[in-house]
């Protein structure tokens, strides 16, 4: 849970591990471009799709007006007005955990978060490559833990 939690901070944060094959060699500029393109063709479209099968898991299992084939429309329009949300989930560990909604409820959020991060990347890196060399980290607001002088990728 505290991963999901935790992916768009330290995403945003520069924390992940990246594999810099061509990033390493390339202009300031080419970078900034890479990590736009970056988002919008892979961050994007993979939180979308999961976005789709979480809501779609969150929305089977957790709200669930009963509804037939033979309804009205309007009979179908008032039930979806009415939700009810069904936390009584079956238990299927040892221990007894039932609160497999929570979890549900975890992964839309996970999304959420994500695909907020990946906006506010997306733009930070607009605006480092519109305003020039000089803005490179400017837009970029570091955790308070780390200290002014103290390297954000500290060498282990």
């Amino acid at each position: 849970m505290i991963v999901a939690l935790c992916v768009g901070y330290t995403f945003i944060q520069g924390g992940h591990v990246r594999v810099d094959l061509v990033y390493a060699g390339v202009s300031r500029r080419v970078k900034k471009i890479i990590d736009m393109a970056g988002v919008l063709l892979f961050i994007l479209p993979a939180m979308f799709l999961t976005w789709l099968y979480a809501w779609f898991f969150l929305w089977r299992h957790l709200v669930n007006p009963k509804v037939s084939a033979s309804e009205t429309l309007e009979q179908l329009m008032r039930k979806g007005q009415i939700l009810r949300w069904q936390v009584e989930t079956i238990a299927f560990s040892p221990n007894g955990f039932d609160a497999y909604f929570l979890f549900k409820v975890l992964i839309v959020a996970f999304v959420g978060l994500v695909i907020l991060q990946g906006f506010a990347f997306f733009w930070r890196s607009l605006l480092e490559l519109i305003e020039g060399p000089e803005a490179d980290g400017k837009h970029l607001d570091r955790d308070l833990a780390l200290g002014a002088d103290e390297p954000v990728h500290a060498a282990n």
